[in-house]
């Protein structure tokens, strides 16, 4: 079993390797990517890094500079201050100045100021008794002064003043020349005149161990430099210097520096030394100063290090800066190079497979236009795309059989070029339609073959842009010329059965007549009892074979859709009583009894199609007299609710009778059905009755249908679209007159808050509401509606059923669920007119229903009656005969708006803007394939449409909602709203005349 599972799965390595290779090759162009871009970071991290410990090194380095130049400033004063007397400097003049540099605030790293005498062995003797009687600051003079070490010594430099007193070591007294260094140093000073610095650092215990330095200026009797060597030594008498602490200067010079990560190193130099390369070097001879030992370390990997030069008055310092790499790289900047690495990978992978994708995508694109090619060249249809020049850009295998050419040499050709004169430009014409209109377009044409015949083709043209962007035309055409011929032949036999039918009823009904006639006269003629009984059986006979022939001819008339229904004026009372009337003798004779309810708002004139409704009334009311025996039989009339001037009544038949089984109801209404076959026997029947009953009840706008319980009776029901007769008056249920057409319910101080999306019927509704006197407020669907309600309180609500964010179901299951709202009338006004619509409204706890376009009356009438200020149930309205003159119903518009023909003509042309904006939103919906949103527009729009009585409009806008999962059904309808629209606009000019606008 293993060996075949492995056959089976070695197929599909090498195919899983194809398709990982790319992405290999990606992987590893990423790391080579990030790799790159993690090094330029690092050593721009680096190199930033470097720059930073660079400057950081400058700084301090010209920091330690200028301490050491402010320092030598302060030498310069004291030498400055015996040049600008008139006589050699004295203890306290030097004690003055000294103290007015207030050394511990500005000069904190100089430890004492001096001054050092040059004494010859000649003169010691007198020089220690001077100084020992020297009384300008002590009065106790200095007694104990004396020159140190002992000894006898050509010349001496003694300090002799030091400054300020009190310093932890008492040098006053030392020959500073006793070393050979500094004595050098002086030497060098007297003969240059410049300040000289000690290069011998000097380790001072205390207070705190630490380096110190000192520099000193040579003095000349006579104030001034010499100009001469000479002169120099002669009038050298002694010099002024400083002493300060190293460690004390580097720290205070190099101040917030000392934070930074960088090491310093201070050295001393004692002698030139070799510049190695140009480049200053630490030499064994150097003297460390400050900071860690750094010669004879080895240079480590990652650490910054540079060797600067501090010129010491004369002397030269090196300066040795070091510091880690690390620590000198900025907080973020230690993560940009793993960012980098990071970002070129990922960047580098997302590029790759975008261009991968896109790769795969051309290809997946080529494959699918070559399976596209494959299916359309092997389909059963003549395809081609044609452009606005009337080239071909492509056909399919079949047209270019039909021109008799490859397709290749076809496409890029002018339709002219490749069929005869008459063809191509026939084609054009149907081609350029589609162009120029931009509609889809689709119907039966004829077309010729090259080899003569005649072929019946159904062709489908659609606008499309070429690759190009260039308008073209695609037509798709299939032969259907069998299907002509069959559709023919079908219409020919079923002509055939007409004429036969409507011929047998002409040769049956002559005799019949005769026979039923005729019996008629023997009847009245005859007394004898036993011929009486025959002649009524003849009678009783034929008038049902009669009434079968009229079932089957009317049978015949409904599916042949030449049953035509009439319209005339009548009174439901009349009809009813006339059927109680006919079959009242057949049901005394069983011992049953009819009883007629007839709602009272319908007891008022109507029109419609009387005949037909008894004609139902009569198969209803008569199958059950005939499986009744026993009862009473009700007949029932009542509004099942009110669109504007017309009424859905609904009509009831209920029995006692025998029942019908739950599982033969389903089969009741279909042709020559009955419940139970053995009825026929024992009652008789073609089964005819109830589907042309059902047929009549569709016919008349409505439905039928039956409720029944097996051995407990029947309820046959129907329903029918009757309208209100015009300008007739009559009592009301409470005995009073009518009010006149034009006449409306007042509604003085009752607040409305109209619910409603469409800003054509918030207009509307508005006006027509506060001309009856109501405070109207306007939400735009059921959330703003609930807002508003939770700040205001309103009399009365008038909902729309379909809106955007909230619903009106929604928005009024929520009025009922809020105890403070739920007893708010609620009244719905939409323009879904269907049962199932009115169920929906009342299970959301709506209180009316009400259907656009609503009549000012009924509107006014059913809030009155909502709120309490009205008791009828259904005002007198004006409504249309059905012979309005052109696309608007001019006598629906008069009686939505009074009369008012300024008010008409407003809202006409307002209606008219209104539909071009829902066009042009119905246009861009079916262009994106969005049928679902044309249909929620075309519903908007039609309520406005039956406003106006643009009933033609309204019916297609119907018949476009409908469509919601069939898009070339509804780009059709589409088109035939744009061409009616415009049809509408010339109606309305003709009609109430242009616009005060239009006619400037």
């Amino acid at each position: 079993m293993q060996a075949p599972q492995s056959a089976s799965s070695a197929p599909s390595t090498p195919r899983r390797g194809a398709r990982a290779a790319p992405w290999a090759l990606g992987v590893a162009l990423s790391l080579a990517v990030g790799a790159l871009l993690y090094r330029i970071a690092a050593g721009a991290v680096e190199d930033d890094a470097r720059r930073r410990f660079d400057a950081v090194a400058s700084v301090a380095q010209e920091r330690v500079a200028a301490a050491i130049a402010s320092y030598a400033r302060v030498v310069r004063g004291l030498s400055a201050l015996h040049v600008a007397r008139d006589k050699p400097l004295d203890r306290l003049s030097f004690h003055r100045y000294v103290k007015t540099l207030d050394l511990p605030t500005h000069f904190p790293a100089i430890e004492s100021v001096n001054f050092v005498a040059h004494v010859d062995d000649a003169g010691r003797e007198a020089f220690v008794a001077a100084v020992r009687n020297d009384r300008s600051l002590d009065p106790a003079g200095y007694p104990g002064f004396d020159i140190r070490p002992p000894g006898r010594r050509p010349y001496y430099e003694v300090l002799t003043w030091i400054e300020p007193p009190g310093l932890p070591v008492d040098r006053s007294g030392v020959d500073i020349a006793v070393s050979p260094l500094p004595a050098a140093a002086l030497a060098r000073a007297r003969d240059t005149g410049g300040i000289s610095a000690s290069g011998h650092p000097i380790r001072i215990p205390k207070p705190v161990p630490h380096v110190a330095l000192g520099m000193r200026e040579p003095l000349y009797l006579g104030g001034p430099l010499p100009a001469t060597l000479e002169e120099r030594r002669a009038r050298y008498f002694g010099s002024v210097g400083i002493a300060f602490s190293v460690d004390q200067l580097v720290k205070l010079a190099l101040g917030s520096l000392s934070a930074q990560p960088v090491t310093l190193s201070l050295y001393s130099e004692t002698e030139a030394g070799p510049v190695a390369g140009g480049t200053l070097a630490l030499q064994a001879s150097d003297r460390l100063l400050v900071g860690p030992e750094v010669r004879g370390e080895a240079a480590r990997r990652g650490r910054f290090t540079t060797l600067r030069e501090i010129d010491y008055v004369g002397t030269r310092w090196k300066a040795h800066f070091a510091a880690d790499r690390d620590a000198m790289v900025a907080t973020y900047d230690r993560y940009l190079p793993l960012l980098a690495l990071a970002c070129g990978i990922c960047g580098t992978m997302l590029v790759y497979a975008l261009f991968l994708n896109l790769y795969r995508s051309r290809r997946a694109a080529l494959d699918q236009r070559r399976l596209l090619d494959s299916v359309l060249d092997n389909l059963d249809a003549y395809v081609y795309l044609k452009d606005g020049e009337r080239r071909i850009r492509y056909l399919n295998a079949k047209s270019a059989a039909l021109v008799g050419k490859p397709a290749a040499a076809i496409v890029g050709r002018r339709d002219q070029d490749l069929l005869p004169a008459a063809n191509a430009d026939a084609m054009w014409e149907r081609d350029r339609a589609v162009l120029e209109s931009g509609v889809r377009s689709a119907g039966q044409v004829e077309m010729m073959l090259p080899d003569g015949a005649i072929r019946q083709m159904w062709s489908v043209r659609v606008p499309v842009q070429a690759e190009d962007g260039m308008p073209a035309v695609l037509c798709i055409a299939t032969d259907v010329t069998t299907l002509h011929e069959l559709k023919a032949g079908a219409d020919a036999a079923n002509q055939a059965k007409s004429d036969f039918l409507s011929n047998m009823s002409h040769e049956i009904r002559t005799p019949m007549n005769s026979i039923i006639g005729m019996t008629h006269l023997a009847l009245q003629s005859s007394s004898d009892p036993h011929v009486r009984g025959y002649l009524e059986k003849i009678h009783h006979s034929g008038q049902h074979l009669l009434r079968i022939i009229n079932d089957i001819l009317d049978f015949s008339k409904i599916e042949a859709g030449k049953l035509e229904l009439e319209t005339v004026g009548f009174t439901l009372e009349a009809v009813m009583r006339n059927v109680a009337q006919q079959l009242g003798p057949a049901a005394a004779g069983k011992g049953l009894g009819f009883d007629v309810e007839i709602a009272p708002e319908l007891m008022r004139p109507l029109r419609g199609d009387p005949m037909r409704l008894e004609q139902v009334l009569l198969n209803f009311a008569g199958n059950a007299v005939k499986f009744s025996d026993h009862g009473r039989i009700a007949l029932r009339a009542r509004i099942v609710r009110s669109f504007g001037p017309e009424l859905l009544v609904r009509f009831e038949v209920e029995d006692n009778g025998i029942g019908i089984a739950h599982d033969k109801i389903a089969r009741l209404f279909a042709p020559f059905e009955q419940a139970d076959p053995s009825a026929t026997r024992r009652h008789g029947g073609t089964g005819l009755g109830l589907v042309i009953s059902k047929q009549l009840a569709e016919l008349m706008g409505g439905e039928a249908g039956v409720e029944s319980t097996l051995g407990f009776g029947s309820t046959f029901w129907f329903t029918a679209r009757l309208a209100l007769e015009e300008g007739v008056d009559g009592p009301t249920q409470g005995g009073e007159r009518r009010k006149s057409p034009f006449q409306t319910e007042r509604l003085d101080g009752c607040a409305v808050l109209l619910v409603e999306d469409n800003l054509f019927n918030q207009q509307v509704a508005r006006e027509l509401l506060a001309q009856a006197g109501a405070d109207v407020v306007v939400a735009g669907n059921g959330r703003e509606a609930l807002e508003t309600m939770a700040q205001q309180r309103f009399d009365c609500v008038l909902m729309d059923v379909q809106m955007p964010v909230m619903d009106g179901l929604e928005a009024t299951r929520r009025i009922r669920a809020d105890p403070a709202l739920r007893g708010t009338p609620v009244i719905a006004m939409t323009a879904n007119a269907g049962v199932e619509d009115r169920s929906r409204c009342l299970e959301a706890g709506m209180d009316e229903f009400l259907t656009k376009p609503v009549v000012p009356q009924l509107l006014a009438a059913t809030i009155a009656r909502c709120v309490g200020r009205g008791t009828a149930a259904l005002p007198d309205l004006p409504v249309a005969t059905g012979q309005a003159h052109g696309l608007v119903d001019l006598e629906m518009l008069a009686a939505t708006f009074g009369g008012d023909r300024d008010k008409m003509r407003k809202y006409a042309f307002m209606f008219l803007e209104t539909a071009r904006v829902a066009l042009a939103e119905i246009d861009v919906a079916l262009s994106g394939g969005d049928v679902a949103q044309a249909a929620r527009v075309a519903h908007r729009v039609k309520s406005s449409a039956r406003a106006v009585g643009a009933n033609a409009f309204a019916a297609v806008c119907e018949e476009l909602e409908n469509q919601a999962t069939r898009p070339a059904q509804a780009r059709a309808l589409a088109a035939r709203l744009r061409a009616k629209l415009a049809r509408i606009e010339r109606d309305i000019t003709a009609q109430l005349g242009a616009r005060a606008a239009d006619r400037r």
